[in-house]
């Protein structure tokens, strides 16, 4: 089902999140930040994991230079703008300035940035992830600095490919019961309960993996208060 989110791109707007707070954490990928932003000679650097059942791009981690203007950005993308991210195979960069596909990202308003390199990071099954390298003047990333992103995103698309195939087994065992839970409560099809799943994750821009938890938690209360009741 992601696959044909991502196939009818043209028909959806992508949501990009960066929450300052959150991402600026100390983990794993953002100490591999670390390494690539000074090598870039860049002033930011940003990974960004794709969410393509609510169409959506969130910031996961950072490390600037610069101190955050604002904590939190989030921003609607144009239909022309999100098939272009989701046709990226190499790296590209442009300036804030006149280019649309560059001055919406959150990080340009963040840490000020006049100069943005994204680099995909990309399977055979799709787009996974973002790295946005960014420069507060408006220099051009040259071929070095290129290729040390190249091997960054490399190295984070293998990451995120090890952790995506953990997490869709957990997701399609959540993803099972919740719809069970839904046809039962519902007299409806399985198919129409992961329709009923897909929609209220993009009205809540949840994941659906974190709806169908909900609703088992939700179910298993529920269980647990009956029980008691009748004790």
């Amino acid at each position: 089902m992601a696959a044909f989110a991502l196939q009818n791109i043209a028909q959806a707007r992508y949501y990009v999140r960066l929450d300052s707070a959150k991402a600026e954490a100390e983990t794993d990928q953002a100490l591999l930040l670390d390494t690539v932003r000074p090598r870039t000679g860049s002033q930011a650097a940003v990974l960004y994991q794709m969410q393509p059942e609510m169409s959506a791009i969130n910031a996961i981690a950072a490390r600037s230079t610069v101190q955050s203007r604002v904590k939190e950005v989030g921003v609607t993308l144009s239909p022309a703008t999100s098939e272009w991210i989701e046709s990226l195979r190499h790296p590209v960069q442009g300036s804030h300035a006149g280019e649309p596909n560059f001055e919406k990202f959150p990080e340009v308003l963040q840490y000020q940035l006049k100069r943005l390199m994204v680099v995909p990071l990309r399977t055979d099954d799709g787009l996974l992830g973002l790295l946005t390298l960014g420069r507060s003047a408006e220099t051009s990333f040259e071929p070095k600095a290129i290729d040390a992103a190249q091997r960054a995103g490399r190295l984070l698309t293998a990451l995120f490919e090890r952790d995506s195939l953990r997490q869709k087994l957990l997701e399609r065992k959540l993803m099972e019961r919740a719809k069970g839970i839904l046809q039962e409560r519902r007299a409806i099809s399985e198919e129409e309960a992961y329709l009923l799943l897909r929609n209220n994750s993009r009205r809540r821009r949840l994941p659906m993996a974190e709806l169908a938890r909900e609703i088992i938690e939700t179910r298993v209360q529920a269980g647990t208060t009956r029980r008691w009741q009748t004790a």
